[in-house]
């Protein structure tokens, strides 16, 4: 605790699926990086039952639920730059 808090390091392997799209086609890419809405669907699953069992605890109850609410939070953003990708490269694939 005495050091400060460093940003978390961002690593994601669908970075790494989209920058080799121009090896292994957008279409491929696509492909794989749709199977992370499952994935994504599971989590936020499971956040729901962590919320719940938060609210069970209530000396823990606050610090949980804020750690949930960021967890919700970069699910969301993954959701969206999903969307984005997928917006993008099925344009591109239609041409």
């Amino acid at each position: 605790m005495e050091e400060p808090a460093r940003f978390p390091r961002i690593q994601h392997e669908a970075i790494v699926r989209l920058l080799a799209a121009d090896i292994v086609g957008e279409e491929a890419v696509l492909d794989r990086l749709r199977e992370l809405r499952d994935e994504i669907a599971a989590i936020s699953a499971q956040l729901h039952a962590a919320e719940a069992v938060a609210r069970t605890i209530p000396t823990r109850e606050a610090y949980l639920l804020l750690n949930h609410r960021l967890a919700r939070r970069i699910v969301q953003a993954h959701t969206d730059w999903l969307n984005e990708v997928e917006r993008e490269l099925a344009s591109r694939t239609r041409r």
